[in-house]
């Protein structure tokens, strides 16, 4: 046959192909010789769908996918978009004729269906609906699980599909690939009953998967465009970078003359310096690299456009310049990297995104590791001064002598060890940008009047200067404290909190975000194996249920580094209760110990950490030295809230002695 992605020639008699690949069917599967009545692309996805475990008799696709989960990949699969305004026809055509419309993610999941209603109640014999799995891993051969896993466009006949049950179909498919990654985005199928095969259906999904691919590559050059603008602004500017522009597929669009020059871009415009994690990982990082001329070091920044993104800013940093000095106006971050879905979370997002243009102060407030540097950044890169710097200063952390020469520069000779022409401050080089001033909490009270008459005057003065210098720059501040409270007691000044408190934005603790858990922790997940060079590991349910009950102190700093330890510790790629470390449940109060699982690797004391009186009627049946020790233990836990820690401290015993005795309690309670 000399077109191998369709079953039928034209001479073809349906009805006695169907018969004649019935028996090679039989054959295959009762283990005979292998049949040559088939095409070799067939009898190969027959002996994929074998090595699956697929049984041949069986033939209702699982279900894979909840209704969110369906919306969310119709939200963020591009084609997804682009294929409503060109199907419309071929929807009415299907109706007409008899034949369903399909269109799946690349994992032969099911995301729409459009046709023939009665067709459609057949399919649902079957689970050939929206959510439902149709890869050669759960049903075996089919249009869609095998066109997806050949990479080319096939049509499946009758009983040359795996399953028994659904030998009275014909299904044709196509694959759907992003011109940018060449990475398969979905599959378009069209499904009907056997007696009205057609070649012409493999054809027309053929021309709609092109159709679709042809404007993705239109989308492409746009996205192409907007990174060639972003290069010549940033080459206008003037500011000495040696920059590179890529597109999602990491292919370079345009670049300084020095990437040329070192033969870091190849024939095929692609980056010879980018290592496997920088190819890997969608967000900021900077590696190394050993060049003739010496140590480089490279940082690839993501570029998001209305919340896609496009590609990769990569800067190349001479090894004659401080890593520090180059990079720090770097904005690495934008409302695109945040993120989360709570309700807390996204209005609060809805809030910043309205406040990024308007040239005002901005008081962040939130918990230690809440992410409050990282929503400066975005506010920074979403308002009219993203292409200018954004400097980042840490009050509790500039010496209490070093304060206002760092804060407002100095002139040569204000002091001894001075630079000769003078320093300027960091309010001078965020002009045209922003400053962000975090634990502005700390700041001491006398730089606190230095820095109130540089917001009212929009001007400073150097240190040992008398000439004022006009400031053009945006202040954002963030604290973790309770300012007004702070002002109460004299710590802060109450003129300087309410010139900074004109827009406020409060970023909610972890515990507080419901549902964001899981979404914040398979992404840090996806970017620790990309770091940590191993494969991406999955989290067993149990786990993600414990971790919500969690009250996380440390908010998504702690949820960072937790992630970095379930790489570690993951046994074959899949986290479970067993591997995680056991300082994690040290500090655990009554409440989240009660919500661990009983099956947990933990001492059993959770079976009896549900409610004190399961307590007290186990202390009932013991001696009564046992049961005063006990109860003192329960008391002073009640008191400590459960805190296993301050329990241990007021009692004057190891903590580790109270989990033996809460232990032996539970090993009496069993019995």
């Amino acid at each position: 046959m000399k077109y191998p992605f369709v079953p039928l020639g034209a001479s073809s008699s349906p009805g006695r192909e169907r018969v004649k690949i019935e028996k090679a069917w039989e054959q295959f599967v009762s283990g005979e010789n292998s049949p040559s009545t088939v095409r070799s692309l067939t009898y190969q996805s027959w002996e994929r769908s074998l090595k699956h475990g697929v049984h041949p008799l069986h033939g209702r696709a699982p279900i894979r996918l909840s209704e969110d989960k369906v919306q969310e990949y119709q939200s963020i699969n591009p084609f997804y978009s682009t294929k409503e305004s060109l199907l419309i026809r071929l929807k009415e055509s299907t109706v007409d004729s008899g034949y369903l419309l399909t269109f799946c993610n690349p994992y032969g999941e099911i995301l729409s269906i459009d046709g023939d209603p009665s067709l459609k109640e057949k399919a649902e014999e079957m689970n050939f609906i929206v959510g439902s799995s149709w890869s050669e891993q759960h049903v075996g051969t089919n249009g869609m699980g095998t066109s997806l896993a050949i990479g080319s466009p096939f049509q499946v006949f009758a009983s040359e599909h795996f399953c028994q049950p659904v030998h009275n179909w014909v299904c044709s498919a196509s694959p759907i690939k992003d011109p940018a990654t060449k990475k398969i985005l979905g599959a378009i199928n069209i499904t009907g009953i056997w007696d009205g095969v057609h070649p012409h259906s493999l054809s027309a999904v053929l021309f709609m998967a092109q159709t679709i691919e042809q404007h993705l590559l239109n989308k492409l050059k746009l996205e192409h465009f907007l990174l060639l603008e972003h290069f010549s602004e940033r080459i206008r500017k003037g500011r000495g970078d040696i920059i590179a522009v890529l597109d999602r597929g990491h292919k370079v669009i345009k670049a300084s003359s020095l990437f040329y020059e070192n033969d870091w871009v190849n024939e095929k415009n692609q980056l010879v310096i980018l290592n496997d994690t920088a190819l890997a990982v969608e967000q900021p990082y900077k590696w190394k690299s050993e060049e003739r001329s010496g140590d480089w070091v490279f940082e690839s920044i993501p570029f998001y456009v209305q919340k896609s993104l496009i590609g990769f800013i990569v800067y190349a940093i001479s090894p004659i310049k401080s890593l520090t000095n180059r990079t720090r106006n770097v904005t690495k971050y934008s409302f695109s990297s945040m993120i989360g879905r709570s309700k807390e979370f996204l209005s609060m997002i809805e809030e910043a995104r309205l406040i990024a243009n308007l040239d005002l102060v901005v008081m962040i407030a939130g918990e230690s590791g809440t992410g409050k540097e990282l929503l400066a950044q975005s506010i920074h890169s979403a308002s009219a001064r993203s292409s200018n710097p954004f400097v980042a200063v840490n009050c509790g952390a500039i010496p209490k002598e070093l304060a206002a020469s760092e804060l407002f520069g100095y002139e040569e000779g204000s002091f001894t060890g001075s630079l000769k022409g003078g320093q300027p401050g960091k309010f001078e080089q965020a002009q045209g940008g922003t400053i962000f001033l975090d634990e502005i909490g700390e700041l001491p009270l006398d730089l606190q009047v230095l820095l109130l008459r540089a917001l009212e005057e929009k001007e400073i003065v150097r240190l040992g200067g008398r000439q004022p210098i006009k400031l053009n720059v945006r202040v954002i501040t963030a604290t973790n404290r309770d300012l007004i409270e702070a002002c109460e007691a004299g710590k802060f000044r109450k003129d300087l909190y309410y010139r900074l408190n004109i827009l406020s934005l409060h970023v909610p603790p972890l515990r507080r975000r419901t549902g964001d858990i899981p979404i914040i922790l398979d992404h840090l997940l996806k970017k620790s194996c990309a770091e940590l060079g191993r494969p991406q590991i999955k989290v067993d349910k149990p786990v993600l249920a414990v971790l919500e009950k969690y009250s996380w102190p440390g908010n998504v700093r702690e949820l960072r580094n937790l992630a970095y330890k379930m790489v570690i510790r993951a046994k074959e790629n899949l986290f479970t209760l067993a591997d995680l470390p056991d300082e994690w449940f040290e500090n655990r109060t009554m409440n989240e110990q009660a919500s661990l699982p009983h099956h947990s690797k933990i001492w059993k004391t959770e079976q009896v950490a549900e409610s004190l009186p399961l307590y007290q009627d186990s202390i009932s049946k013991m001696p009564s030295l046992k049961q005063q020790e006990l109860d003192t233990i329960l008391a002073v836990l009640n008191e400590s809230e459960g805190n296993v820690s301050k329990a241990a401290k007021k009692l004057g015993i190891h903590r580790s002695t109270i989990y033996r005795k809460l232990g032996s309690l539970a090993k009496n309670d069993d019995n």
